[in-house]
């Protein structure tokens, strides 16, 4: 298991990365001389995320690069991701259930249902919190079948290790 600290730093740096690529459009769109990185930037997120701006969170007076609920998505993301190791060890390969799964997506899939449905206009208030819960457990499915993922791709292979069944025309 001498890969899973590695995968999970990985994991770490590129949550980290990718939520302050979203803050910095907004950062560099409000700078004249970035403006043109700005604009590169959001068009890097604009074929993950519809980028409305009414359903965005704001800074210096420009949208966030995605909506509001992509932004908890990956924010909680990078939150789940720093609390991870103190909820559970790097090393332990169990990995939640389907569960856990439909725990983590049912709000989020019920806000859009409902909203498509007309059954109530969804706020950004909303949005974010059943965003931000999806993003805050995924890393909770997805650091467990990385580490093992990993470790198994760069585990040396040992052929005096396998044994074989005998079978009815060994016998």
């Amino acid at each position: 298991m001498r890969f899973a600290r590695l995968t999970y730093m990985v994991i770490l740096s590129g949550a980290s990365a990718w939520c302050a690529l979203i803050v910095l459009a907004p950062v560099a769109a409000s700078t004249p001389a970035f403006v043109p990185f700005g604009a590169i930037l959001y068009a890097f997120f604009s074929p993950l995320c519809h980028q409305l701006g009414a359903r965005s969170f704001h800074l210096f007076g420009w949208p966030l690069a995605v909506c509001g609920r992509c932004s908890a998505i990956y924010f909680g993301f990078l939150s789940g991701t720093i609390a991870y190791p103190f909820a559970r060890r790097i090393l332990r390969g169990a990995r939640p259930g389907r569960t856990f799964l439909v725990v983590a997506l049912a709000p989020m899939i019920l806000d859009v249902m409902f909203e498509a449905a007309g059954l109530h206009e969804s706020s950004n208030a909303l949005r974010a919190v059943t965003g931000a819960w999806f993003g805050i457990l995924l890393p909770f499915l997805i650091i467990p079948g990385a580490v093992e993922g990993i470790s198994q791709m760069f585990t040396q292979y040992n052929p005096s290790s396998i044994q074989f069944k005998k079978g009815p025309i060994d016998a």
